[in-house]
């Protein structure tokens, strides 16, 4: 199997493994929009310049369909902020995405029975478990990630995904070397812009949600 992408490991550890549940959570598909956006950056398909636009590298596709998908929604000819890709690609990136691992066979499609909805339990743990493997290195043990792993964290951080990234470890712990990660130089400037962009968005779709109810 290929190496997954930043944005098939948020879904991964975000998801339940028995019952597929967890992909509607409020602030994943924003999370999943970053993160597609940080592979982009990270396959040198596009960069986030100091005042976060992002300008278009290689418009050349990378063969991977979730993130082609959102590649094709960007222009050579026009520098979009960063806050404007993740509106244009959080509705889509989350599906695609989660297709993408269902076509690797790392989940299924289950039909959730009286709802026209599905959910997408685990098809094989293997995969998940070496994601997991590498954050705990980086997190747990205090390792020196490379800049996928710290990439990932830095997304995971932002989205508030601690407890699902790290269920049996120290909160506080935890958050603070999440947090040490995603602003280290592990991350290159581009990738970092990325994630904190990804980060405000996540708080203010939250902040939307709470005002609406």
């Amino acid at each position: 199997m290929s190496e997954l992408t930043v944005a098939e490991e948020v879904i991964l550890i975000a998801l339940d493994n028995d019952s597929g549940a967890g992909k509607l959570r409020l602030g994943l598909d924003w999370a999943v929009a970053g993160a597609v956006v940080v592979d982009l950056v990270l396959s040198r398909r596009i960069t986030v310049d100091d005042d976060d636009r992002v300008t278009v590298l290689d418009a050349s596709p990378t063969g991977v369909a979730h993130l082609d998908s959102a590649l094709g929604k960007l222009s050579t000819a026009e520098r979009f902020k960063v806050s404007r890709v993740l509106r244009r690609t959080h509705h889509s990136a989350p599906g695609t995405t989660v297709s993408s691992l269902v076509d690797r066979g790392v989940l299924r499609k289950k039909r959730v029975p009286l709802l026209p909805m599905h959910r997408y339990p685990a098809q094989e743990t293997t995969t998940e478990a070496e994601v997991r493997r590498r954050l705990s290195a980086a997190v747990l043990e205090r390792g020196t990630p490379d800049e996928r792993t710290a990439a990932l964290v830095g997304v995971l951080h932002a989205a508030k995904l601690w407890r699902k990234a790290f269920p049996a470890g120290d909160r506080k712990y935890v958050k603070g070397r999440m947090a040490d990660i995603a602003a280290g130089q592990a991350i290159s400037p581009a990738v970092r812009k990325a994630i904190t962009r990804t980060q405000a968005a996540i708080i203010a779709a939250t902040a939307t949600a709470a005002n609406a109810g």
